[in-house]
Formats: C-alpha cells, structure tokens, sequence
C-alpha cells in the first residue's frame, strides 16, 4: 500500500500550486526508521503522507503566512484534520484495513502537535526532516516574511521535538540553520 500512496501524493503535488518535490516525504520516512526501526506499514504510510494537506491548499506559503504565524493553531488543525480525511479516503478507497486506516488517520491528525506515542513519532521525524530539507525554503522567503518569523517557525519545529533521542538528531541541522538565518 505504501506504492500506490507514494504515487498518490505524488500525481497530487504535481497539480497544486507550486508543485513540491517528496524529498521532505522520503527523509520523514529515514528518520521514522532510524528513530524506531520497526516500524510497520501504517506508520511508514503516515509519515510519508503527513503533509498530503499541502496538495489541496488553494493559496501558497507566501500569501497563507504573510500576516499569519507558522505555528498559528487553526491553520494547524485544519491543515492536520485535512490531511487525515484525505489519506482515510484514499486508503478506503484502495481497501485497505480499517484499524491501519484509524491508525494512519489519527498520526497525521496529530503530526503537529503529538499526543501519543506513534503521533510523536510522526512529529519528531517530521521536525528533522523540516530541519534538514524545508527550512532553507523559508529562508529564502525572508524578504516576504521577516527573519523573526521565519526564526519563529524554525524554533517551534525544533522545541516540539518530544524524544532526547530525536533531539539529538535534530540538533546540528538546527544549529545550521540558524546560523544560516543569523547570516541573512
């Protein structure tokens, strides 16, 4: 099922506004793996498809967030609430079983914030992943959104991390960042 959900978020990125590579996707997945490396499908499934939301977004980053926080709760939950609609119908649609369904359904309901162990999961490796991949985007979006915001946005993905261990893995890329930030 992984497949054809890969593909389905794939055919989906390339019809949204931007289009967006999976390249935050697919390292979401090595940190799932590297933090709990027996995860099964489900997980696997939610951390490649945490973001599906962002595909069916109709205003891009820039003009979603110029007057609004990152970390702003009502963008969250609906972008969160989406996201698991989104995936619960693709995967009934595709038949897959309803308790990896209700499973998957509820870690990209609550990727942003956590609340138990396998949404924490899902959150810890997405923080990475942002990290790693999509903060140098934000970064070069700073004469649209200010530097304290961006600055803001890179913290909150950096303090929400809920594991030491992931902490840990998390650290340098977070550094790295910010000294790229300072540098702006």
């Amino acid at each position: 099922m992984l497949e054809k959900v890969k593909k389905f978020i794939e055919e989906s990125f390339k019809q949204c506004l931007n289009g967006k590579d999976t390249k935050h996707f697919e390292r979401t997945i090595y940190w799932v793996k590297l933090l709990k490396p027996d995860v099964d499908e489900a997980i696997l499934i939610a951390a490649y498809a945490h973001d599906i939301a962002r595909a069916f977004k109709k205003k891009d980053s820039e003009e979603m967030f110029r007057d609004r926080e990152f970390n702003d709760k009502e963008i969250l939950k609906e972008h969160q609430e989406e996201g698991a609609k989104i995936m619960a119908d693709f995967l009934k649609q595709e038949g897959y079983n309803e308790k990896s369904i209700d499973r998957v359904s509820n870690m990209i309901k609550y990727h942003e914030e956590g609340g138990d162990e396998e949404s924490n999961l899902i959150m810890d490796a997405d923080s990475i992943s942002y990290l790693e991949i999509n903060a140098i985007k934000h970064i070069k979006l700073i004469k649209i959104l200010g530097k304290d915001k961006i600055k803001r946005k890179i913290d909150f993905m950096y303090n929400r991390i809920s594991s030491d261990k992931a902490k840990l893995l998390a650290k340098p890329y977070y550094e790295k960042i910010l000294e790229l930030l300072s540098k702006n």
